[in-house]
């Protein structure tokens, strides 16, 4: 199995599980994403080592959008399975929000899932997270405070690649979620399917956020 094939398939599992949920509450899903609707791109995006701004855009489009015709709303969600979200992601989803679209991240990490409006998204401090690191282990930080593995000196990055090959090498941050701790879904831990998770069995109020 090729790297981009593992991290590809705890997320497309969680994904279904997301849409299969959203769609049992009355909300038409509706899917988006390279992944999902062209495979092939999706594996030429995910190879781009220094993709322009279209193609990062394209690459991370959120997974679908949800649409309700009596309510005559929709809203964009994209389901994540970890403890760490990458920028380019981070500003795809901000760019689909805009100034006034709903955008929703469905979070999967341990026996927890946080639906989160992209506009509530919190990081830990990423020089603490750094600094807590192994020295040779310190990656770089960018000027926007993302956590940066490519501005290494390319033999170093190189080295990390090698000993990481299901990394991606992009820039990232890790989520604070105690401090999204009001958007976990409550109801008990997370066996196998977000069902699990829901706020009293219901697709979570996105009427807010």
């Amino acid at each position: 199995m090729r790297p981009f094939d593992a991290r590809l398939g705890p997320h497309e599992e969680w994904a279904q599980e997301v849409f299969a949920h959203i769609e049992a509450h009355g909300w038409q899903v509706v899917p988006l994403g390279a992944e999902r609707v062209a495979p092939d791109v999706s594996k030429v995006l995910s190879a781009m080592q220094n993709p322009d701004a279209t193609a990062r855009f394209v690459r991370y489009m959120p997974d679908g959008f949800a649409i309700h015709t009596g309510k005559e709303q929709a809203w964009f969600f994209d389901a994540k399975v970890g403890r760490s979200i990458e920028k380019d992601a981070y500003e795809a989803y901000m760019a689909f929000a805009g100034d006034e679209r709903r955008v929703y991240v469905c979070i999967r990490w341990q026996l927890a899932v946080y639906w989160v409006s992209v506009r509530n998204i919190a990081f830990l401090d990423s020089r603490e997270v750094v600094g807590g690191f192994r020295e040779d282990h310190r990656m770089p930080i960018d000027d926007e405070e993302w956590i940066a593995p490519r501005l290494w000196p390319r033999a170093k990055y190189l080295r990390w690649k090698l000993s990481h090959p299901g990394a991606s090498g992009t820039a990232f941050r890790y989520l604070d979620f105690a401090a999204m701790e009001a958007y976990r879904w409550k109801g008990g831990p997370v066996v196998s399917t977000v069902s699990h998770a829901g706020v009293g069995g219901r697709v979570p109020d996105v009427g807010a956020g």
